[in-house]
């Protein structure tokens, strides 16, 4: 059975079990795919042993680009640990669509979904280590198991929730409680993230971001 569920600042939490998403920082280690998926759905062990048995474990290294432009996103990765970053570059300029924080998947959902060619780099920001899946693999596996096909319908639900959560927040919200919020919600961006990519994050030029940041600190 699919629990109710609700968005953190882009990571996706269980209301019946926020354990997860609560432990500190240095407790996410322990924290395996297995228990991420099962804070969220019920799954048999057969159907978990034959997601992970479909997914390449990988490790990357600070600044490698797991998707570029010019073709359609057919993997969607599960962040193991570490920190990713989509970005769309326009005129030469880097504007950054999204953070991937460890314990969730990733990729280019627009693109994944619909076939499309992909608009997004996929960066590694820190060094991390990531499970990809095959988007063919991971359909045959709908198709076998109710449970993943429910896990695929969880995973484009909340990519929905985070963009519209996104619009919402630019369209009402003001860039001080923009960054109070994401301050509140996601302080490890600040801890390993560069400020340009946060200001671009929040829809601002660094001149402005360091201005509101000084206003708040002040």
């Amino acid at each position: 059975m699919t629990s109710s569920v609700r968005v953190i600042s882009g990571i996706c939490a269980s209301s019946c079990n926020q354990l997860i998403w609560l432990t500190s920082i240095f407790e996410l280690d322990r924290i395996t795919m297995r228990d991420t998926i099962l804070s969220h759905i019920d799954m048999s062990s057969e159907a978990y042993n034959a997601l992970e048995t479909s997914g390449k474990l990988k490790k990357l290294r600070k600044g490698d680009i797991l998707s570029s432009p010019s073709k359609s996103a057919d993997t969607m990765l599960f962040v193991n640990s570490g920190l990713l970053r989509g970005y769309r570059i326009v005129d030469g300029k880097e504007f950054t669509h999204h953070f991937y924080r460890e314990k969730w998947f990733a990729t280019d959902y627009k693109s994944f979904l619909l076939g499309e060619s992909t608009e997004l780099y996929i960066e590694s920001l820190t060094d991390s280590e990531c499970y990809i899946f095959q988007k063919k693999d991971l359909h045959a596996l709908y198709a076998q198991y109710h449970e993943l096909e429910s896990l695929g319908r969880l995973i484009a639900e909340q990519a929905f929730l985070i963009i519209h959560q996104r619009i919402v927040a630019l369209q009402v919200d003001s860039l001080k409680d923009r960054y109070k919020h994401l301050i509140q919600t996601n302080p490890i961006l600040f801890q390993s993230v560069p400020q340009k990519y946060i200001a671009s994050y929040l829809g601002v030029t660094e001149q402005s971001f360091s201005r509101i940041k000084q206003t708040i600190n002040s």
